[in-house]
């Protein structure tokens, strides 16, 4: 089974939900009825479903925005301090969270899937 298909499985089981209304680039916050609730529901079912020891705060962006006002107070380019703070995550992704953050929550269910796949390398 893919890591896609196993984070599908959990946000599906969670929410009730068909599989066709969850894609890589389905906004956990913004395109489906998650609450914070739901957040941990899914950190507890990937951990069971994919074996992995999950943090909350990393997979789900929780910190997001204080990571990057700190990057803001310390003089660091916020692209370059949110690769350091989630490894899992490309810099082209990390480039369109920051060209998208102001529209809303930014977690996507692919940055779920690529989270699990570093855990897993790790």
């Amino acid at each position: 089974m893919s890591t896609f298909t196993q984070v599908q499985h959990v946000i599906t089981e969670v929410l009730e939900v068909e599989p066709e209304e969850v894609t890589p680039s389905t906004y956990v916050l913004r395109d489906l009825p998650t609450e914070s609730i739901d957040l941990m529901e899914y950190g507890i079912g990937l951990n069971k479903e994919c074996g992995i020891s999950v943090s909350d705060d990393i997979v789900f962006l929780k910190s997001l925005r204080l990571h990057m006002a700190e990057a803001e107070d310390n003089g660091i380019e916020q692209q370059i301090h949110l690769r350091s703070v989630y490894p899992h995550l490309s810099t082209d992704r990390i480039q369109e969270i920051l060209q998208t953050v102001n529209a809303g929550p930014v977690l996507q269910v692919q940055d779920i899937v690529a989270y699990i796949e570093h855990a897993k390398r790790a």
